[in-house]
């Protein structure tokens, strides 16, 4: 046995109002249903949410979605590059590594890249041009998927405008830090709109040995288009086309440092980076219908397009079949000492045992299918049912095209060798998913509860090109959830939930590879009275048949390959609490925390060849996992608190964030150099000033102490986080 905890904050799908619009100007009912929580139900959802609203994305003017999250208990965040391009999140001990044990929406539509065939999420849309990000766990998340033993997060775009609306803004900062974007939307007879365009990048914050660029890039613009009828026809419809597209460029790279390095300068790069290039472009078209078909009935449909290329160009250790794996040589930097100068640029390569491999990881993704949502209100005297039910039929697939090239260090420069290396990967993995979910929200007196049950089937097949082979796979499941919440006195409310939860094996898993289930408990308390809200909610999750998938810096397995790690048993608790004191006049100062408390256990000891769970992995050793032992990235500790002052037109906002150390590798007892990270707190501080009704300035100091820490060995060597940053914007609204 591991953990007994308290369950988070709250919220669940709530039931839509099913009256048409008054006006031709009325609350679009397509961003109604888009929503999937709102404020006010936060406070009586049966199940755990999150909502982070606008004010909350522009007061630090967030283009990190990993920074946001720190603003919501139960997520667990493993940093990389320091700016979150490629975020690796988690909810509730669910793996962080590239978010793949999550569901990713945006505006309730799976947005990750091929969320069954690769769910690695190389690919978030930018979150600065979001309006809202909602967090799912518990019960709350049966009606998502595919991916529901930690939770879900769906970004939600800006609504139409119901008038003419538009905003400029232009930030610049440190390391030549730049955002523009540029919002213009309108409404016109039944037609409603909106553009918009958002640029970003930075010249990076790491020194490249010899010189170079080590920043990035990031273009991103987004239309859409709404109409709606006449608002006494007799069954009212709303049709809305979202169109996307956005592109990246970054030199970013999988290589970081030994720890004696870290410590002399945490922002150097190796000179065997100084070619490394990730490169993507990412397409979208979403459409969706609502109708009222009367007598209580509406219909959501839903319908998706995505397609995403990425080509990564990095540094993949060396090009012998016997060479030591790089993060084994900067982890143990004392007995390998040819390979590390050739990784810094500190000596010539002398024969192809001693060539460097930088290959192109070149993937294309896609996704596309159409999902459907049946709702209906039925009043019974003092009982309403709120019941809902979806249907989606998807598809999506990964191209993996991995090409090794071999290069030669000579003088500190990469040098291309004329020799060629076999190819890496070639294949393509495709999945079918059919995906049917009900729900009923009782409301009774005091008392609400969410009856729930998701079934899935799903198909995969995975095609290795360069061997010849064809494999397919059947997933069938059946999920059900229910979440209660009891409204105990006008300030108190309790709630409890149980749900089943799931992670499909891809479509390459070897047949003796299960898909990952648990079994996720959480009961808590809500409070809010006068200005003060706050909830602590307790969680417990049982998981069977822990998956693990192999990326391609993990050593001794093949790209998207799968491995089971047997039971897990994570808990804990969650608080949030928010207080707004009155300083008199037009002085307030509101106050938030954020605190979760994890522990996590393995429970059964095993030698499992995934170089994830093996406790030996720094030390090129294999080490069995032992029952008992905690998992890698999971902190015990997170604490976010924030405190402001705000005046007539003016604020001012300090945020004090505090991550305990962490393993990166199973274990329990002390955490120990070289195999764990330490204990990391940064300070922000934000100050808005509004000049005039339309025009505002601020002023930004990210991580004020300039605290730099190894938040991660993986995959090659230490990484830091981002050091002080600061940022001056202006914007103008019309």
């Amino acid at each position: 046995m591991c953990c007994v905890g308290f369950p988070t904050l709250g919220a669940a799908q709530t039931g839509t109002n099913t009256a048409k619009p008054a006006s031709d100007k009325a609350a679009s009912r397509i961003e109604e249903v888009t929503v999937t929580v709102g404020q006010d139900q936060l406070q009586t959802t049966s199940g755990s949410a999150s909502i982070i609203d606008k004010a909350q994305i522009e007061a630090f003017d967030a283009v990190d979605l990993t920074s946001l999250l720190s603003q919501t208990p139960g997520v667990y965040i493993r940093q990389e590059d320091g700016y979150g391009l490629r975020p690796n999140i988690g909810l509730r001990g669910a793996t962080s590594e590239r978010s793949q044990k999550i569901t990713l929406m945006e505006d309730g539509v799976l947005i990750a890249p091929a969320p069954y065939s690769a769910p690695a999420a190389y690919y978030l849309p930018n979150v600065n041009r979001m309006s809202m990000v909602e967090v799912f766990k518990g019960p709350s998340v049966v009606k998502y998927g595919p991916h529901t033993v930690g939770g879900a997060i769906n970004l939600v775009t800006a609504p139409t405008p119901n008038e003419q609306e538009g905003k400029v803004e232009a930030t610049l900062g440190s390391d030549n830090f730049q955002k523009y974007r540029v919002f213009y939307g309108d409404r016109i007879g039944q037609f409603s709109y909106w553009i918009d365009a958002l640029h970003f990048g930075s010249d990076g914050f790491k020194s490249l040995d010899g010189g170079g660029d080590t920043g990035f890039e990031r273009n991103d613009i987004n239309a859409k288009v709404q109409w709606h009828s006449a608002s006494d026809s007799r069954f009212y419809q709303e049709i809305q086309v979202k169109l996307g597209y956005a592109d990246e460029t970054s030199q970013e790279t999988y290589l970081g440092l030994t720890d004696d390095d870290f410590a002399a300068s945490p922002s150097r790069r190796y000179a065997a980076s100084a070619l490394d290039e990730f490169d993507s472009e990412h397409s979208q078209i979403h459409i969706f219908h609502f109708i009222d078909l009367g007598s209580g009935w509406n219909l959501t449909t839903r319908a998706y397009h995505n397609e995403y290329q990425r080509a990564w160009f990095k540094f993949d250790g060396f090009t012998d079949e016997n060479a030591t794996a790089a993060a084994l040589v900067l982890a143990q930097p004392q007995d390998f000492g040819t390979e590390l100068a050739l990784i810094r640029g500190q000596a010539n390569s002398n024969g192809s045992s001693e060539w460097i491999d930088i290959t192109d990881f070149d993937r294309s993704y896609g996704s596309n299918g159409v999902a459907f949502d049946l709702r209906k209100t039925i009043a019974a005297g003092d009982v309403t049912h709120n019941l809902e039910a979806g249907l989606r039929l998807h598809h999506d697939y990964v191209e993996r095209d991995h090409q090794p090239y071999a290069y030669a260090m000579v003088d500190g420069n990469l040098v291309p060798v004329s020799t060629s290396v076999d190819k890496e990967t070639l294949n393509e993995w495709e999945t079918d998913a059919v995906a049917v979910f009900i729900n009923d929200t009782i409301e009774w007196q005091k008392w609400k509860i969410d009856l729930g049950l998701r079934v899935e089937s799903i198909d995969g097949t995975a095609e290795d090109k360069l061997a010849g082979t064809t494999a397919s796979n059947t997933q069938d499941v059946v999920l059900p959830g229910v979440g209660v919440y009891y409204q105990f006195s006008q300030a108190v409310g309790l709630l409890a939930g149980i749900n089943k939860g799931f992670s499909p094996a891809s479509p390459g898993a070897a047949d003796d590879v299960d898909p990952e289930e648990s079994l996720n408990l959480e009961y808590g308390v809500r409070y809010k009275k006068g200005a003060l809200n706050a909830e602590v909610i307790g969680f417990f999750s049982q998981y069977d048949n822990l998956l693990g998938r192999c990326r391609v810096s993990d050593p001794g397995c093949v790209a998207g390959e799968e491995f089971n790690g047997g039971d897990i048993e994570v808990g804990g608790f969650e608080f949030t609490g928010q207080y707004v004191a009155s300083l008199g006049g037009n002085l307030q100062l509101p106050i938030d925390v954020v605190y979760t408390y994890t522990e996590s256990a393995f429970q059964s000891s095993f030698l499992s060849s995934f170089s994830q769970w093996n406790p030996g992995y720094f030390e090129g050793v294999s080490r069995s996992i032992r029952q008992g032992d905690e998992l890698p990235y999971l902190p015990e500790h997170q604490l976010r608190l924030q405190a402001g002052v705000t005046g007539l037109n003016w604020q001012a906002q300090l945020a004090v964030k505090h991550i305990s150390e962490m393993r990166e590798v199973p274990g329990y007892g002390s955490y120990e150099d070289g195999t764990s990270t330490e204990a990391l707190t940064t300070v922000d501080l934000s100050i808005g000033y509004d000049i005039t009704e339309q025009l505002a300035v601020k002023l930004i100091a990210e991580n004020l102490t300039d605290e730099q820490e190894i938040v991660s060995r993986r995959p090659f060597g230490a990484r830091s986080n981002l050091p002080r940053q600061f940022k001056a914007g202006v914007s103008y609204t019309f």
